[in-house]
């Protein structure tokens, strides 16, 4: 989000270059933008904390929550397409959930709106995704999930990324740190241990 927000891919290539003229590079403020949070578990609401610190406007929307946290505006998932500078996806995927960011989502979304996906690939429909983009529909979009991934060499957003710099891939690692890891597997071994404390 922030990346994109900010232009940072191509301003990094263009340091690289040599070249030293900040004016080709004019960012988003985060301050006062809204922030549409699809999926408020866990992670989204950490996510929400996030906007929340950079001055950002919280709007989310998810079924299965009761009760919203005060720092989030609950509303429905048009409005929230509607309302948003910035929207990031937080759902498992299932049948309930694919292509939850659906070709109409996208149509409703502002034209100078960012998407961006950690959830997984198919929970956005990426044909109309790339439509969008081509058309300037929406404003860019981030991703570190794709549909058919490892094998996406000839994916088409990954083909259209090579020649935008509001569209960035990452390969799946938002998650992964060594520490993540350890972490990930300590959880996993208290979770054994606890099953068969309880088992007679």
């Amino acid at each position: 989000l922030m990346a994109l927000a900010r232009n940072l891919e191509p301003a990094i290539a263009h340091v690289k270059q040599g070249l030293w003229v900040r004016e080709n590079f004019p960012g988003k403020m985060l301050w006062g933008k809204r922030l549409g949070v699809v999926g408020c578990g866990r992670i989204g609401q950490w996510v929400a904390r996030y906007g929340q610190a950079f001055g950002m406007e919280i709007y989310g929307f998810d079924p299965y929550l009761e009760k919203f946290p005060e720092f989030i505006h609950g509303v429905s998932l048009d409005a929230l397409a509607q309302l948003c500078d910035f929207v990031s996806v937080h759902v498992h995927l299932s049948e309930g959930t694919r292509e939850l960011i659906s070709r109409k989502f996208i149509q409703n979304m502002r034209n100078d709106a960012v998407l961006i996906n950690t959830s997984r690939g198919l929970v956005v429909n990426e044909s109309a995704l790339l439509d969008a983009l081509k058309s300037g529909e929406i404003g860019g979009y981030g991703a570190d999930v794709l549909s058919g991934e490892p094998r996406i060499r000839d994916h088409p957003l990954v083909k259209f990324s090579r020649e935008s710099s509001n569209v960035i891939i990452t390969p799946h690692c938002g998650g992964y740190s060594p520490e993540a890891v350890r972490m990930v597997c300590a959880h996993a071994a208290r979770k054994i241990i606890e099953h068969f404390a309880e088992t007679p």
